[in-house]
């Protein structure tokens, strides 16, 4: 796996999980000052084995929102913190509907972008209400498709931009030739600051999760072993 800063700002601090060779989008997990030092972590069950692949929420190391009720649906609130919901269908009182109108590069292999939110993905939907005004909207179809909307921060750095105004800045073209023309509009490169690989030290991923923090050794020590070892991979985010 590779653990890639998604937004890396002075207060919030949002971390990206994508499976090397595949790129699929794995998991994510949020910190940082706005989060008073707490660590919400969201995972596609996969990554440790378990191979129903449902999302799995941990705040602080603790799981939340794995009791549902007969309809799939629960609910999860740390006052000042924290208001987070599962449903197993698009809630219009609910969810963001500006969300159904983002419009992808190009319509991937799962279908157009409102129905990965509108027809109860096999994984539910998940609304999170974060302070600062950070919201996140995540579907469990596939592995996961998840919108963040915030405002923009001082110095914002990493794959989701810097939010200056400015696209032509956040990334450019792939190589002539480098990919097939169809995918040409969805593969572009990012470019600027905060695009190195998450160190260690900052995974929130191994700090929050123990469970992922074991995954992760046992990946390496495979690896290191020759296990699985694929040739020139591919890193995608």
């Amino acid at each position: 796996e590779m653990v890639m800063w998604m937004v890396k700002s002075e207060k919030i601090l949002i971390q990206g999980l994508s499976k090397t060779g595949s790129g699929n989008f794995m998991g994510f997990a949020v910190g940082g000052p706005f989060m008073h030092n707490h660590t919400l972590v969201v995972y596609n069950s996969t990554l440790t084995g378990d191979e129903t692949g449902k999302l799995k929420i941990m705040l602080d190391g603790r799981e939340i929102l794995n009791q549902w009720d007969e309809k799939g649906n629960a609910d999860f609130e740390d006052p000042f913190l924290l208001w987070a919901a599962r449903r197993t269908e698009w809630d219009v009182s609910m969810h963001d509907h500006d969300v159904l109108g983002i419009k992808p590069a190009i319509d991937w292999a799962v279908g157009p972008w409102p129905k990965r939110f509108q027809q109860e993905p096999k994984g539910g939907l998940y609304y999170f209400k974060l302070p600062n005004e950070v919201e996140i909207t995540l579907s469990g179809v596939d592995y996961m498709s998840a919108v963040f909307k915030m405002a923009p921060q001082q110095g914002q750095s990493g794959y989701c931009g810097n939010f200056n105004g400015v696209a032509e800045d956040e990334f450019e073209p792939p190589a002539p030739g480098s990919v097939p023309p169809v995918l040409v509009p969805a593969w572009n490169r990012a470019v600027g600051e905060g695009l190195e690989q998450v160190s260690d030290a900052d995974n929130l991923f191994k700090l929050a999760s123990p469970e992922l923090a074991l995954s992760a050794a046992l990946v390496q020590q495979a690896s290191a072993l020759g296990v699985g070892r694929r040739e020139d991979p591919m890193m995608a985010s």
